[in-house]
């Protein structure tokens, strides 16, 4: 017996399919129709492993359906836009999206985006993957964007989208707003800072000691938070304390979201140094003082730390405290910190004009809606319902990209109706 010859036979049946259009939706077709959407592939490199892991299982749904006697609407799609393919063309050119005209950034991003399509679409074609290129499409087609924009103007017709200047994750490096799902995590060891807050008015003895990772947003401090359980602290609560290197005098509140056992038991509040701080800052309203800027520098409310990086700010603020006798200690300090899922930037909190999709509104349909359906595997139904419930805020639909569908929104610059 011969030796099995797959790259020959391989070849063979891979011609066979494509010429005799075997996995072709039929429009016009009597089958029940079985639509699967197929997520679009960012064209942003070469296919790996986790991609024929992925799609491989939606192709196993795609033929188990074909056999069931389903015509198969199983498109051939990528996804021809956005944040992981200008992060691409950035670091292949060395540049930012500032760097150049609009025109020439967008066309680099395209030739480079479209140069993967015809070797990525021969490499689902060797894995087997059974998508009809009769109904293929890509995101950076204009057929494709007007359908994205009508998408928009209806939503906003029905006042399902409105514009807010609100606190969202943003990206320092890749300048945009960022979707909680774009947002990644990643274990990491920092500097828990010991410094002394001094009572307004009482002797250089009298002070609060408070543990911060965020030293150089203490130009934003809105107030100092102790637990109102705990009994040692409740002396302090309504005393004013002044803020070290900047003399701006806060109050002590009392909140139940304090960690008693964390640092000192003393959270210092400010806008914004994670989500706690977010969430503290729309509990009582706070101003939103914007100590770091969308490049990811201090603004003029940090100082002499105006124009730094944060973490060199950080630095520059630790070591003056350490001069000043207001530092008392550093710790290490595990923490979770996040990051952009492309760029893998820490994010920070920044208050910026967005248009956002009211989600927080829809939650109890979607709830209801997820128990008429038959889940396969029934595990994700919980995972549905565990994102669903997690959803705080409505969903940031805008992203300050360039090589993306623009939102197809005027303003008038009198009165700013939209």
């Amino acid at each position: 017996m011969s030796q099995y010859d797959c790259a020959s036979i391989e070849k063979r049946w891979q011609e066979m399919w494509r010429e005799d259009a075997v996995y072709r939706f039929d429009p016009k077709s009597d089958k029940p129709i079985y639509s699967i959407d197929n997520p679009p592939r960012y064209t942003s490199g070469p296919l790996h492993l986790g991609h024929a892991t992925g799609y491989s299982l939606i192709d196993f749904a795609a033929r188990y359906r074909r056999m069931k006697g389903f015509n198969v609407f199983f498109p051939l799609c990528f996804d021809v836009n956005g944040t992981p393919i200008e992060v691409k063309v950035e670091k292949k050119h060395n540049i930012t999206k500032l760097d150049l005209p609009r025109a020439e950034y967008r066309k680099l991003c395209s030739d480079y985006a479209n140069g993967f399509i015809d070797e990525m679409t021969h490499h689902f074609e060797i894995l087997g993957e059974s998508m009809d290129p009769s109904i293929y499409y890509q995101t950076d087609a204009p057929y494709y964007r007007r359908v994205t924009q009508i998408s928009f103007a209806k939503l906003f017709k029905k006042g399902l989208v409105y514009k807010a200047n609100f606190p969202v994750n943003w990206c320092p490096r890749c300048m945009t707003a960022l979707a909680d799902a774009e947002v990644e995590y990643e274990d990491n060891v920092n500097k828990l800072n010991y410094i002394k807050f001094q009572i307004s008015g009482g002797s250089p003895d009298e002070y609060v000691m408070v543990a911060t990772t965020r030293p150089e947003l203490l130009c934003t401090c809105k107030c100092v938070a102790v637990h109102p359980d705990d009994k040692e602290k409740q002396h302090l609560i309504g005393k004013e304390l002044v803020v070290p290197l900047t003399g701006r005098l806060v109050k002590v509140i009392s909140d139940p979201k304090v960690q008693m056992e964390y640092g000192t038991g003393n959270v210092m509040i400010c806008t914004i140094g994670d989500k706690d701080d977010l969430e503290w800052a729309m509990k009582y309203h706070f101003e939103m003082e914007k100590g770091i800027d969308e490049t990811g520098k201090m603004t003029a409310l940090a100082g002499k730390y105006e124009g730094m990086p944060v973490k060199e700010a950080r630095e520059a603020a630790i070591e003056d405290l350490r001069e000043q006798g207001i530092l008392v200690k550093q710790e290490d300090n595990p923490q979770n910190v996040s990051i952009c899922w492309r760029c893998h930037t820490p994010i920070e909190y920044l208050q910026v004009p967005q248009w956002f999709l009211k989600t927080t509104s829809l939650k109890e349909q979607v709830l209801k809606r997820a128990d008429e359906i038959k889940w396969y595997p029934e595990f994700m139904k919980i995972r549905l319902q565990d994102w669903t419930n997690s959803l705080a805020w409505d969903w940031v639909l805008s992203r300050q990209r360039i090589f993306a569908t623009p939102v197809p929104v005027w303003e008038c610059k009198e009165c700013g109706h939209a």
